[in-house]
């Protein structure tokens, strides 16, 4: 049921969704969605839970990798492959949730922003791995190198739902990964 409901709260929006959408989605009545989960902020919460479950694993097992361009182009093209695929809905609802509730809806808010330090955290342990070994420069300031990486992941989707067009998005990391081959921290 969650997962049809994250579906619809991932295709619509937040905003646009209404109970009624998300019963007709779920096949129950409103009263039993009311009744099992609560209304229509506690059903999104639970959405972006499966989201993060769902998405997350691919996401951190490509960070996985021990050479930081290898790791940060496997966690690009997880993107990509996600975006890719038909039964998706265009862009994350991740960020859809982050653009619409960001400020205005707490709980939300704060679902998407643990999620978002999550993916940095995971970004910033293998640039600094990887400024251990050797393999980036000593100066390499690896939070901001891995701020810039979930910006340039969440631009990607934000672009894929803008224009539900691969290529824009395929550009946009190819050109993210340039950043590692000339010495970090230092493209102007």
């Amino acid at each position: 049921m969650i997962d049809a409901v994250l579906r619809v709260f991932w295709q619509q929006g937040y905003g646009a969704t209404a109970m009624a959408d998300l019963a007709a989605a779920a096949g129950v009545q409103r009263g039993s969605l009311y009744n099992a989960y609560g209304g229509k902020e506690e059903l999104l919460l639970r959405a972006l839970d499966r989201y993060s479950e769902q998405q997350g694993g691919a996401v951190l097992s490509a960070l996985a990798a021990p050479d930081p361009r290898r790791a940060i182009a496997g966690f690009l093209e997880t993107h990509i492959e996600r975006m890719a695929r038909p039964e998706n809905p265009a862009g994350c609802l991740m960020c859809q949730t982050a653009l619409e509730c960001g400020g205005r809806d707490p709980a939300p808010s704060v679902q998407v922003r643990r999620h978002f330090l999550r993916t940095e955290a995971a970004l910033r342990d293998v640039l600094q791995r990887g400024r251990d070994r050797g393999l980036l420069p000593d100066d390499t300031d690896v939070s901001a190198v891995a701020r810039f990486y979930l910006g340039v992941s969440r631009g990607m989707a934000v672009l894929h739902r803008v224009y539900g067009d691969l290529d824009a998005v395929r550009d946009m990391a190819r050109e993210a990964l340039r950043r590692l081959d000339d010495p970090v921290g230092k493209v102007d």
